[in-house]
């Protein structure tokens, strides 16, 4: 198994795993989404250094991790690594690649914030999602995020 940076040939794979990331949400309105023109714009700055995107693979990629650099609503000075999404195809669970994956997006963060790049860096989870402690990597449980509407 290979973990290592995304690049611009891996948008096809990006795209599949995001529709299965997708399909996979407890939002139903999220679930209508298939914006592919704005997927490829958003991945372009990422790639241009807007954010991290990193992939495991092993003939192509089965799994992501994938954050934006944002600024943060109370000062724009503090710079912020929003993980979007995080992902491993089914298949390839219960393998060391989700924990690859989160190694080397807190390790890529950690030299953001060594070049001053960024100043913090973040991880969610879905409701749906496996129970796992994001505090041993260093994490703190800050908040959570309800959704309404339709």
């Amino acid at each position: 198994m290979n973990i290592r940076p995304a690049n611009k040939f891996d948008l096809p794979y990006i795209i599949n795993m995001l529709r299965h990331f997708r399909d996979n949400s407890p939002v139903d309105k999220i679930k209508e989404c298939n914006n592919e023109v704005y997927i490829t714009t958003l991945y372009t700055h990422i790639l241009a250094g807007r954010g991290v995107a990193i992939v495991a693979e092993y003939d192509q990629p089965f799994g992501m991790i994938i954050g934006y650099i944002d600024h943060n609503v109370w000062d724009p000075d503090i710079r912020v690594l929003k993980e979007l999404c995080y992902w491993v195809e089914p298949d390839h669970r219960n393998t060391t690649a989700g924990y690859r994956l989160l190694k080397a997006y807190n390790d890529k963060a950690k030299e953001l914030i060594s070049e001053n790049r960024i100043q913090l860096y973040t991880m969610t989870k879905m409701v749906n999602s496996p129970d796992f402690d994001f505090s041993r990597f260093g994490y703190t449980k800050t908040e959570e995020v309800w959704v309404a509407g339709t």
